[in-house]
């Protein structure tokens, strides 16, 4: 069972958390605003984004028992800049992540981004193709399963970005 939640309109006028149209989102955990409206994107390699901004949406792709999904949130800058945090998970605990925070003059630079963005960059090869105690038939085996384990993420990822992209073009 495949699900996309996404929220669009952000915050609470009591609460100041993200309106929700779907009870079991989680918040993207990336993301942290602070009460003066400084939102902190975590950044892989490098130093946080930093932005004074509004939340415009987010969602996640989270299906029950896949093993990596995509987490985004795109916000407003005071600027008038759009910041994206894109965030790709795996299930398992130890794994924090790749998080990835970029800065656009444009809500379709932004969107041109996430479109074409890939998605197998990030994942985990789990088997070295030079060990000679591995057959080529298991080589040929498992690079089948990650082609198909990496089309599975990509078909997700494009759903969620599409139903982000939609909601926030039908809501303008």
């Amino acid at each position: 069972m495949s699900a996309t939640y996404v929220a669009v309109e952000a915050t609470s006028e009591v609460t100041g958390a993200a309106k929700l149209e779907r009870p079991n989102f989680l918040q993207l955990a990336g993301s942290r605003r602070a009460e003066n409206g400084w939102v902190l994107l975590r950044n892989l390699g490098g130093r946080p984004l930093r932005v004074r901004a509004e939340l415009l949406a987010e969602g996640g792709n989270r299906e029950l028992g896949a093993p990596a999904w995509h987490e985004v949130a795109i916000y407003r800058t005071d600027a008038g800049q759009v910041a994206v945090a894109l965030r790709f998970l795996r299930r398992h605990a130890q794994d924090l992540g790749v998080h990835r925070a970029k800065l656009f003059d444009t809500l379709d630079a932004a969107a041109s981004w996430l479109e074409t963005f890939d998605t197998s960059a990030d994942l985990a090869v789990e088997f070295d193709v030079a060990d000679r105690s591995v057959s080529a038939a298991c080589v040929a085996l498992k690079a089948a399963a990650l082609r198909e384990r990496a089309e599975a993420i990509d078909r997700a990822y494009l759903g969620l970005i599409g139903e982000i992209l939609f909601r926030l073009e039908a809501d303008v």
